[in-house]
Order: C-alpha cells, then sequence, then structure tokens
C-alpha cells in the first residue's frame, strides 16, 4: 500500500511552494524596484501579538512573532505541555535561586517569576538568537526585576563551539523548509560559570535538544555541593544512561519520570533528580 499521507505532504508543500513562493518572488521584487514598498515593512514593524495567559492562576503577556508558529503552539497549551516541570517550580522555595538552562522565550523562567512565592533569584540561559531576544522582551513586558539573562552555551569546558537554529521561514526560495543557520559561539562549564559568578543554584532545568551529556559533565563541582537540591532534565534515550548514572554517583534518585511526545526513532523523557 502507498504512504498516503506522505504523498499527501508532498502535494502540500508543493502547493505551498506555489503560493507562498510566489508572494516572496513579488514581494521581493516590489521591495527592490519601488520605495513604495517601504509601506509593507512600515505595516508589519507595527504588528506583534502580545497576548496574557494564566498558567495556573498567573498572568503572563508573551510577544508571539507572527513568523514563530512554536511560540504560538506553546502558549496555547502551556500548563498541559509539561505539567511536571510546573508542579516541581510550585515546591520551590520562595528564598531559593533558580537556574534555567534552556530557558527558551521563557516558559518556566516567567512562572517561576511571577508566581506568588517564587525564587529570590533566577538565572536563565538560552543560545538560540530568536529565543534570547523573545526572552528579553517578555522580562521586560512583564517587568521582572530578579532575572539575570545570559546568552550563553554551557556545556562540558571552556571552547569554541558550533551551534544552529531553526530559522522559523518555511518558504524561501531554495532553501528547505525546516532549514537551519550556523554560528560559532564561546561556550563555558557550569562549574566556570559558578565559580566566576559566585552564583550558587538550589534548583535547576535542562533542556537543551542533545547537548545535555555535555552540560551535565561541566557541573560535578555544583552537584557537589550541598546546596543543589534537584534537577530537571530533558534527556533522550542516548544520553540517559550516563546522565543517569552521573547523578546516581553524586547522591541523586529519580523522583518523577515522564515519557515525552517525539520522534518514534528517538526516546525522550523528563526526569527530576532529587539528593538522596
Amino acid at each position: 500500500m502507498p504512504d498516503l499521507s506522505y504523498k499527501n505532504k508532498r502535494l502540500f508543500r508543493r502547493f505551498e511552494n506555489i503560493i507562498f513562493g510566489t508572494i516572496n518572488t513579488l514581494l521581493s521584487q516590489f521591495a527592490a524596484k519601488t520605495r513604495f514598498s517601504r509601506v509593507i515593512f512600515d505595516f508589519f514593524g507595527r504588528v506583534l501579538p502580545i497576548p496574557t495567559t494564566l498558567v495556573r492562576g498567573v498572568p503572563i503577556k508573551i510577544i508571539i512573532p507572527l513568523n514563530q508558529i512554536g511560540i504560538f503552539n506553546t502558549f496555547k497549551n502551556w500548563e498541559e505541555r509539561e505539567p511536571e516541570v510546573l508542579d516541581w517550580i510550585d515546591g520551590f522555595e520562595k528564598d531559593c535561586t533558580f537556574f534555567d538552562v534552556g530557558a527558551s522565550f521563557g516558559t518556566e523562567t516567567l512562572y517561576a517569576a511571577l508566581k506568588p512565592n517564587g525564587p529570590q533569584k533566577i538565572v536563565a540561559f538560552d543560545l538560540d538568537l530568536a529565543c534570547a531576544f523573545n526572552l528579553a522582551y517578555n522580562l521586560s513586558l512583564n517587568g521582572v526585576t530578579n532575572v539575570d539573562q545570559y546568552y550563553l552555551a554551557l556545556s562540558n569546558k571552556l571552547k569554541l563551539m558550533r551551534y544552529s537554529e531553526p530559522i522559523q521561514y518555511y518558504c524561501v526560495k531554495e532553501r528547505k523548509k525546516y532549514d537551519f543557520v550556523s554560528y560559532n559561539t564561546l561556550a563555558i562549564s557550569m562549574d566556570q560559570f559558578i565559580n566566576m559568578t559566585n552564583i550558587w543554584p538550589d534548583y535547576i532545568k535542562i533542556d537543551v535538544d542533545g547537548a545535555e551529556q555535555d552540560l551535565v559533565f561541566g557541573m560535578a563541582e555544583t552537584v557537589r555541593n550541598p546546596k543543589l537540591k534537584s534537577v530537571a532534565i530533558e534527556v533522550s534515550d542516548k544520553s540517559e544512561p550516563a546522565i543517569t548514572n552521573f547523578f546516581a554517583k553524586a547522591g541523586f534518585k529519580i523522583a518523577v519520570e515522564r515519557r515525552l511526545e517525539g520522534e518514534p526513532e528517538t526516546v525522550f523523557k523528563n526526569l527530576i533528580f532529587t539528593r538522596l
């Protein structure tokens, strides 16, 4: 039997390219050949949805750039997406310090910062250019003052590394629908960051899409400090054994485990470790 879903996807992609490829070509020519085309940019420069949602009773407003459908999807499913992580945040003491590694536009950072009796200090990291900007804007829109945001890669040591992120424009001529751009950046370990800043976490969330093993191996000193109470981390079936072993040797146990939806060839889970 032929794979009808695959054929339908190919047909839809061809239709999509015809419609939006034509629009993009016309707009490109309009921009290149006329000054009047400025009105298009004036118009879209004034269009930015900033809706407010309630996350467990906490009002949070965020920007949703029109080309970032992933933010819209997360916004509409904020409470249901990873409830175990929100439960974990709800258990924080109000005078604690929370590290959010892979903060994106602020799904956990904003909730933790704005909820009653939230952490005293939050340190948020994200290396994605669009996510880092969105987070900075969202913090400002919500009047958050207890978050230190770092545009910085965390890994196993001080090094230069290559990073790729999705472009989020799906019909660019002669480019793939799910396209990426790459750039070089500086990475340091969490242990090095803490030694530089003297900020010690009570709780750490890690969601870094495949880089979690190197990151965890760079926090050997951090896990030995008794101040650290718990770590929530997204793992794959490839990284899970090494990460579970790392935390077990450091005196942590798995308190929560939940399998996440994803591609069938790779299993992803949220694990929450607590100190024994």
